[in-house]
């Protein structure tokens, strides 16, 4: 099968008003995301909505364009990011699958910039070396957090975040967005919270 899959699909609970403050709340000035980010979560709600509801979403966010490479606050993401996933959730099955969906940009729009070229050109040996070298692309997209690839095997591995703004789930689909790019085949992700803002998510492919 090409592209991959999450398994087994269960609610992460990560989807409430709740869950959006407690982050917004740990959330400093220092914590930052470039706005390609910002821009596969517009591109989300504008192909799957329409340009109104595009419009609807960047109603409680601070920008209503954002620059590829300049930097924002994570708070102005993660506002953006709940309103856009629920605002897709009807027509993707709910908050999280809404999220990997979001995601599933974030790997096309990196690779096609000036940034992502050049980080290809650094991972030519193949897909172990580009999913190894993860903690510097996370490192070029944000301010915060730290990112760790544990390998269990020469196709299969961890993910691990801390101090991370951004939900394992969006990890999942962006990680199956990168497999998808790359070709690989029977990929699979699968994540999960360990702690306020860490996160560890499986992967593998065949």
């Amino acid at each position: 099968m090409m592209g991959g899959q999450t398994s087994p699909r269960s609610d992460s609970g990560l989807g409430t008003e709740q869950e959006l403050q407690r982050r917004l709340s740990l959330a400093t000035p220092a914590d930052t995301v470039r706005g390609l980010s910002m821009h596969a979560i517009m591109d989300a709600v504008r192909l799957d909505l329409g340009d109104e509801a595009l419009a609807r979403c960047l109603t409680k966010s601070q920008e209503k364009t954002y620059k590829s490479f300049f930097n924002y606050p994570v708070s102005e993401y993660l506002v953006l990011l709940y309103n856009a996933a629920w605002m897709l959730s009807e027509k993707h099955g709910g908050f999280d699958d809404s999220i990997r969906r979001i995601a599933s940009g974030f790997s096309p729009g990196f690779l096609s910039s000036v940034v992502g070229k050049a980080f290809m050109l650094l991972s030519k040996e193949g897909p172990r070396q580009l999913i190894g070298n993860m903690p510097v692309a996370f490192r070029a997209a944000a301010s915060f957090g730290e990112v760790i690839v544990q390998w269990s095997g020469p196709r299969s591995g961890v993910l691990v975040t801390k101090r991370d703004f951004l939900l394992y789930v969006t990890h999942e689909g962006g990680l199956l967005s990168l497999f998808r790019a790359l070709g690989l085949r029977n990929a699979r992700a699968q994540g999960r919270q360990t702690g306020p803002l860490d996160n560890e998510v499986e992967f593998s492919w065949e």
